[in-house]
């Protein structure tokens, strides 16, 4: 094993293209302009076909791990039927990771889905466990013996926000009840996996990458500071709370009560965190939606305020749970090189602090390529590797690539 892990993330979607799944379904429907913006996938950063080249450039930047995912899509086009040609792909890139000494993450769901899943079993019905696992057991028996290190969902909570409660991402619901329904269920879905994965392999790690966000009350008002609360505990603190209480509970006045048991009896190895930033909260008199979220210094091209000390107080929260900690996801949307070392500066800087006090295993910074970014689309640029678009999707190293690589070198070998 790795005394620690250093390496970049990425998803399936966000990168690989050539793929037919929900998010270019919505994006043919033309779903994505209700939110004011009309994201084009373009084939992501192609690299599906250019995926040797870019770990390659794994290997030149010093990095021993790579997290990634499994393109669901790809794999299961019809509920049922599994594509070889694909599996058979994501077993050469796999076994090139290995020839190359770096350890492989793999992350089971990062927010997209064949066509079919959420007309024949979305997640806020039961029938979804089901057709999860059977697509993780595909991947697992093909895999077991080649993955160590499984992540089951990315962001779990912040995806059923964006689908469920804010009807931003496929399915398009507006419904906190069965948002919390979903989040359930794909718990459900975690337990069946944990189970199974020990099963083949009994070394095997399986985690979840839990999205964070420090939220500070907008004014030394009671309102403001207890609405900040309510929304940091469903953030930040439920799901981990659900998985030592046996129980998914929430509640939010006028909007939101929700308590039901689920026997996740701590069936997770490791926490991965997922950082970016700080935002204020702010009451405001409204019944629907009396919350109101703002940067008060935004930094980043997607307006995101920079506060590296709130990585350090995620740490802390997230270690009295006693389980390992990854920081799966950390990276900056910008054009500034100067900036994005600042930043992976300040933020490696409390890591290897806090990996000498935690038990902090690895980091991963988000993310190795310029790529699709959700609703933003490629306008967006978190990639230590510039995609040329416009030149047949060319690699171009940037410097802070080779900045987060000294920095790599350093920290190996104090």
């Amino acid at each position: 094993m790795k005394d620690f892990f250093w390496g970049t993330a990425t998803s399936s979607f966000q990168i690989e293209g050539d793929i037919t799944n929900d998010f270019t379904e919505w994006e043919e429907l033309g779903k994505f302009k209700e939110d004011g913006s009309n994201p084009l996938y373009g084939n992501g950063s192609a690299h599906w076909s250019n995926w040797k080249e870019d770990f390659d450039l794994l290997k030149k930047l010093n990095q021993n791990s790579y997290r990634f995912s499994i393109e669901w899509a790809r794999v299961e086009v019809v509920k049922g039927t599994y594509s070889r040609a694909a599996v058979n792909q994501y077993r050469e890139m796999i076994d090139y990771l290995h020839e190359l000494d770096i350890e492989p993450f793999l992350t089971l769901h990062h927010f997209s889905h064949p066509k079919w899943f959420h007309e024949l079993t979305p997640w806020h019905k039961r029938e979804s466990i089901n057709s999860f696992f059977e697509f993780a057991k595909i991947i697992i028996d093909e895999f077991s013996d080649k993955i160590n290190y499984w992540i089951s969902f990315n962001e779990p909570v912040a995806w059923a926000l964006a689908a469920y409660g804010e009807a931003k991402f496929p399915p398009g619901f507006n419904d906190l009840k069965l948002m919390m329904d979903a989040i359930k269920n794909m718990m459900e879905a975690h337990i069946l996996v944990y189970d199974y994965l020990k099963v083949k392999n009994p070394n095997s790690k399986l985690g979840i990458a839990k999205h964070f966000i420090i939220f500070k009350e907008a004014r030394n008002w009671l309102l403001d500071k207890k609405i900040t609360s309510r929304i940091d505990i469903f953030f930040n603190k439920m799901l981990i709370n659900s998985f030592e209480q046996n129980r998914l509970i929430y509640w939010f006045p006028t909007l939101l009560k929700y308590d039901s048991p689920i026997q996740l009896d701590n069936k997770i190895d490791f926490w991965g965190i997922n950082y970016y930033y700080k935002i204020y909260a702010k009451f405001k008199f409204s019944l629907k939606n009396p919350i109101f979220l703002f940067p008060k210094e935004p930094a980043t091209d997607m307006g995101w305020e920079i506060y590296p000390k709130g990585l350090k107080k995620i740490i802390k929260f997230v270690a009295a749970t006693g389980k390992d900690i990854l920081i799966t996801e950390n990276g900056i949307a910008t054009n500034d090189e100067a900036l994005r070392k600042k930043f992976i500066k300040k933020h490696l800087k409390i890591v290897n602090k806090m990996r000498a006090k935690y038990k902090v295993r690895g980091y991963f910074y988000w993310s190795l390529l310029d790529n699709y970014e959700w609703l933003k689309g490629k306008s967006k640029h978190f990639g230590l590797i510039k995609v040329d678009y416009d030149n047949n999707f060319k690699r171009i190293i940037k410097s802070s690539a080779f900045y987060y690589a000294k920095l790599i070198k350093k920290y190996s070998t104090l």
